[in-house]
C-alpha cells in the first residue's frame, strides 16, 4: 500500500482501536489471580496465572466459542475461569462466578479512550465525506461505551453487532456499512486490531484495510493482498490524503 492513500468511507473499530482495553487486562488478570489464590491456599500465583491464559487461549482461539463469547462477555469468562480452576482442583462454580463478576465490573469500569484519540478523530471527520464506527459484540455493552465517551458526533453510521445480526468478518456487514455511507468498496478502508475481522475480512470484500498492531505480533494469516500496519491508530491520519 502507498504511503498516503485517499478514501471516501472510513470504517473503524471500537475496542482495542479507538477504546484502550488492553490496558485493563493486565491488572484484571492480576485481581482475578490473587481472589483466586486467596481462596486456594497452596495455589501459586505462577500456576494460576498461567492457567488463566492457556484458558482464554482455549476459549478465544476456537470459532464458534468467539462468536458465542463477543456477545456475552460475563458467559465467557465463566466459562473460561471455570475451565481454569477445574485444571487444579475440583469444580467451584461459586467462586468462578464471582471471579468472573469481578472481572467483569473491573474491565468495563476501567476501559478508556486510547489518550489524544479525541483529535485523531475530530481531523478525520474534516477530512472524510463519510465515517462509520463498525464494532462486533452486544448491543448494550458496546452502546454504553460510545454513549460513555461521546462517539457518535464523530460518524455518519454506528454498526454494533447485537444489533445488525451479524459480526466482522461476515460480508454482509461491510456491505451494509458501506451501502449507508454511499461509498464502494474499492474508495473505503477498514480500521481495527483484529486481523481477521478487521483485515483480512474488508480485503476479500474489495476494501482497503489497517491493522492497528502496537505489540508488533505476526499476522495470524494470509491476506489476500497488501494492507497498512500501525502501531497507534493515532498514526492513520498520516497515511490518509
Amino acid at each position: 500500500m502507498t504511503a498516503t492513500v485517499a478514501v471516501r468511507a472510513l470504517c473503524l473499530d471500537l475496542d482495542d482501536t479507538i477504546l484502550d482495553e488492553r490496558s485493563s487486562l493486565e491488572q484484571g488478570s492480576k485481581l482475578v489471580v490473587d481472589h483466586w489464590v486467596s481462596e486456594r491456599p497452596g495455589l501459586t500465583r505462577e500456576r494460576a496465572q498461567a492457567e488463566l491464559e492457556e484458558a482464554r487461549r482455549w476459549y478465544w482461539e476456537d470459532p464458534v466459542r468467539e462468536r458465542r463469547g463477543r456477545l456475552d462477555l460475563y458467559g465467557a469468562r465463566l466459562e473460561i475461569l471455570s475451565r481454569a480452576l477445574e485444571r487444579v482442583g475440583p469444580p467451584a462454580p461459586s467462586l468462578a462466578a464471582a471471579l468472573a463478576r469481578e472481572l467483569t465490573d473491573y474491565r468495563e469500569t476501567a476501559v478508556q479512550l486510547v489518550p489524544v484519540v479525541r483529535e485523531l478523530l475530530g481531523r478525520l471527520r474534516a477530512g472524510v465525506p463519510g465515517m462509520a464506527l463498525v464494532t462486533n459484540g452486544a448491543a448494550a455493552r458496546q452502546r454504553a461505551k460510545i454513549e460513555r465517551f461521546e462517539l457518535a458526533r464523530y460518524f455518519d453510521h454506528i454498526q454494533v453487532e447485537g444489533e445488525f445480526g451479524a459480526g466482522k468478518p461476515d460480508t454482509r456487514v461491510y456491505a451494509h456499512v458501506l451501502e449507508r455511507l454511499g461509498a464502494s468498496p474499492q474508495e473505503s478502508m477498514m480500521v481495527g486490531d483484529n486481523f481477521a475481522c478487521d483485515v483480512v475480512g474488508p480485503l476479500v470484500f474489495g476494501m482497503r484495510a489497517a491493522w492497528v498492531n502496537p505489540s508488533g505480533k505476526v499476522s495470524p494469516l494470509a491476506a489476500p493482498r497488501p494492507y497498512l500496519t500501525l502501531r497507534c491508530v493515532l498514526e492513520l491520519a498520516d497515511h490518509l490524503a
